[in-house]
């Protein structure tokens, strides 16, 4: 019978599934960078009405959430996982035609939906792939990889629209989408049969037992989801606070994962992942609010061109809300986190 697993953390079938979370969350974190300014200049949209595209993202994210366990138990949780990834790339395609606002916000709402299933099927394919013993460095290496994908991501995305333009950023988007699906298809898992779990429950979707550490974790991720469009504006010292969010992700996983009980590891680290999804869409949401905009006429190699909307920031202002956010988050994790996390961590 073949093994889906070994006692080797960094079997083929880990390191392929590791890979696919890094390129799915790089496919999804180059657009968002230059998602506003592009709709802004075709759809003649507010910086508000930008913004709202990332508060929408979010709120599907969550809508898919009690139908999680149903999906993964129901059917087949890799085929959950590739089918959701090629509707990433399919809405991904759609944002090179849209031509409305209700479409993009469709649009957003299905991939954010879909971004919610692919990332809890990810990280369920990887515990059943994982020998008990490894599961912990398992979920680290796992939620580390996703890290990774979205800080590459947002510096391939940048790079690629000042160069070639969105439509070119948008395929090399696909086409990450594309090897993430490769690379998930190559990872075994054994079957495991259903169990009969109800169409709507908390079970892979919120630990309530991590309600505050979330919280906490939505604030930290604030920071670098506010700061990541002032990179597309030239601030590349920005990146620094996505850089702190890559580190903070192996902590903030662990502290996850031993307020769960054994059966609700799944549990722990989708809720990581969603609150910290949660801070940085929110973030990305405030900026779009507290920004201005104006036009600028980009010329691309190839002899293209477009009018590109900027979005001027006042820097002075979102470093001012970046300092108070900052405070607010250290000081909610050693006032009320950390004590909340050693009294009620159960590993």
């Amino acid at each position: 019978m073949r093994k889906s697993n070994t006692d080797n953390l960094w079997s083929l079938g880990f390191m392929r599934i590791c890979f696919a979370n890094f390129l799915l969350f790089a496919s999804i974190y180059m657009l968002f960078p230059v998602l506003p300014s592009v709709m802004m200049s075709r759809l003649g949209i507010s910086t508000g009405q930008a913004g709202s595209m990332f508060l929408v993202f979010a709120a599907a994210m969550f809508l898919v959430g009690p139908f999680h366990a149903y999906l993964g138990d129901e059917y087949k949780r890799k085929r959950v996982l590739v089918y959701s990834i090629f509707v990433i790339l399919g809405t991904t395609l759609g944002y090179i035609f849209v031509d409305t606002f209700p479409r993009l916000l469709m649009l957003v709402a299905v991939q954010g939906g879909a971004f919610g299933l692919a990332a809890t099927a990810g990280i369920t394919v990887a515990i059943d792939i994982t020998t008990a013993s490894r599961r912990s460095a398992g979920n680290l290496g796992f939620a580390l990889a996703a890290r990774l994908g979205m800080l590459v991501g947002v510096a391939a995305g940048i790079w690629m629209f000042q160069f070639k333009g969105f439509s070119m950023t948008a395929y090399f988007s696909i086409l990450c989408s594309i090897f993430s699906i490769l690379f998930a298809l190559r990872v075994y898992v054994a079957f495991r049969a259903p169990i009969g779990v109800g169409y709507c429950n908390l079970d892979r979707f919120l630990l309530l037992r991590g309600w505050l550490p979330a919280l906490n974790l939505v604030l930290i991720a604030f920071i670098p989801g506010i700061a990541l469009l002032l990179i597309k504006q030239g601030d590349y010292a920005a990146l620094f606070f996505l850089v702190v969010l890559v580190v903070l992700t192996i902590p903030f996983t662990k502290i996850f994962v031993k307020l769960s009980q054994h059966c609700q590891r799944g549990t722990a680290n989708t809720t990581c992942h969603l609150a910290m999804e949660t801070g940085i869409l929110i973030g990305l949401a405030v900026c779009c609010f507290l920004s201005d905009h104006g036009e600028m006429y980009s010329e691309f190699t190839d002899g293209t061109g477009i009018a590109d909307i900027y979005l001027y920031t006042d820097f002075q202002l979102i470093y001012k809300v970046i300092g108070i956010g900052i405070l607010v988050a250290l000081a909610f994790f050693f006032l009320l986190t950390y004590p909340y996390y050693k009294r009620k961590k159960v590993r």
